[in-house]
């Protein structure tokens, strides 16, 4: 198993405690790496990759997972896993199987919680996979381009 951990922050917010919902989004996630699943904590700095307690989904800090599937391999041609970058605004056609993926977790519990406590935010992704990889020294499970909170009133 690869265990693999991010954070993000901390980063100081402007949030109250009245929103109805909040969501994070993450934004251009590469899938050329196995499937894995994603755990989302927030301002948790006990957090320990090797505790299976850190997995509990009864943990105040547990925001939410997600899953992505991966393809940790290329079996085509010269060119075919390449990352495809293109304008498609008006392309009805399917998208390349390999374009950036994007995932939603929906984290308001966890949120309000957070906000109550601080006014700052770190935000934690535990990754794990159950396949056999070995990627170089800066390849990472989780690789996107962006995270974004998204709250509503």
């Amino acid at each position: 198993m690869i265990v693999q951990v991010s954070h993000y922050g901390p980063f100081m917010h402007n949030l109250t405690a009245g929103f109805v919902r909040a969501d994070l989004e993450l934004y251009g996630l590469s899938h050329l790496r196995p499937s894995y699943e994603g755990l989302v904590y927030f301002n948790d700095t006990e957090i320990n990759p090797d505790d299976e307690q850190s997995y509990d989904p009864g943990r105040p800090s547990f925001a939410g997972s997600f899953a992505l599937f991966g393809h940790a391999q290329c079996w085509g041609g010269d060119g075919h896993c390449h990352d495809v970058v293109s304008g498609r605004r008006f392309d009805t056609r399917p998208s390349h199987p390999m374009t950036k993926a994007f995932r939603r977790v929906i984290v308001t519990r966890a949120l309000s919680i957070a906000v109550e406590q601080s006014d700052k935010l770190r935000i934690s992704i535990i990754t794990r996979t159950q396949e056999d990889w070995e990627p170089d020294e800066y390849q990472r499970l989780l690789s996107c381009q962006g995270l974004q909170l998204a709250t509503f009133a």
